[in-house]
């Protein structure tokens, strides 16, 4: 079966002390991968690796049968959009701005955006549906409009894949929502890939298609949400005694008291 990022036996240490031990994953086209575990697990770790931010000590990392740590920046840019936890800007542009600014893998060093720039960027804001806040500045936005800027900052990449960290952290359930659909619908009317680091178990089980767990640094399991979650698994993932109810085909997860 045909992949776009695939990794082998990934290991990674900052300071001496391992934080990833073996991880191997693959990717298809058009596939959701939700990727779970507690602080500190390794997620975020992971992300940069398959973007090419952070090149592995062990292993391979290959985006379309490249190795991505032989890639140029811009040319991974074309193809992986990363997003990372809560996007903070230093500077006070506008929404479209901070948009536009995807599209630097596409427009030469001393070159000005063009008009098939500027389109892209539009059609990006449209698509997440926050063109009315175009002119508005990116200070003066909410968090969940500000991470649904991220995301089209990223759409304008033309990307085969987007990894965002923690896409909906700190957000509230209207637009928890609102982000993992629109993440849902690039996947199902772009046939862009996606993979996500989360602590939210409901939206994992729900949305993505796949699932893995990491608990310090190693997977603890990977597979389709409905045939690996457990008590037993997301009890030992997250130190935490949760029971877990599977009724009419949902799931439910309540901690044990």
């Amino acid at each position: 079966m045909e992949t776009i990022i695939n990794c082998s036996d990934i290991g990674f240490s900052y300071n001496g002390t391992n934080v990833l031990n073996g991880i191997s994953l693959s990717i298809q086209p058009g596939n959701m991968l939700g990727i779970l575990g507690a602080n500190g697990a390794g997620k975020s770790t992971l992300l940069k690796i398959l973007c090419g931010v952070l090149k592995p000590k062990i292993g391979s990392a290959v985006f379309n049968d490249q190795e991505l740590s032989k890639m140029d920046r811009r040319e991974i840019a074309k193809g992986i959009a990363y997003i990372p936890q809560d996007p903070m800007f230093a500077f006070p542009f506008t929404v479209k701005e901070i948009v536009l600014m995807g599209r630097a893998p596409y427009i030469g060093r001393f070159e000005f955006e063009r008009d098939i720039d500027k389109d892209i960027a539009l059609n990006a804001l449209e698509t997440v549906g926050i063109s009315h806040l175009k002119d508005r500045l990116i200070s003066e936005v909410s968090s969940g409009e500000r991470q649904l800027a991220s995301i089209a900052r990223g759409l304008v990449q033309e990307p085969e894949i987007m990894i965002l960290d923690e896409p909906a952290t700190y957000l509230d359930v209207k637009h928890r929502t609102e982000i993992m659909n629109i993440l849902r619908e690039l996947k199902d009317n772009k046939g862009i890939s996606i993979i996500a680091a989360t602590h939210d178990i409901f939206s994992s089980l729900f949305y993505f298609d796949d699932i893995m767990i990491l608990k310090d640094g190693n997977t603890l399991a990977e597979g389709k949400s409905d045939q690996i979650i457990d008590s037993e698994l997301l009890s030992s993932a997250y130190g935490i005694e949760v029971t877990v109810k599977k009724e009419n085909g949902r799931v439910f997860v309540f901690p044990n008291q």
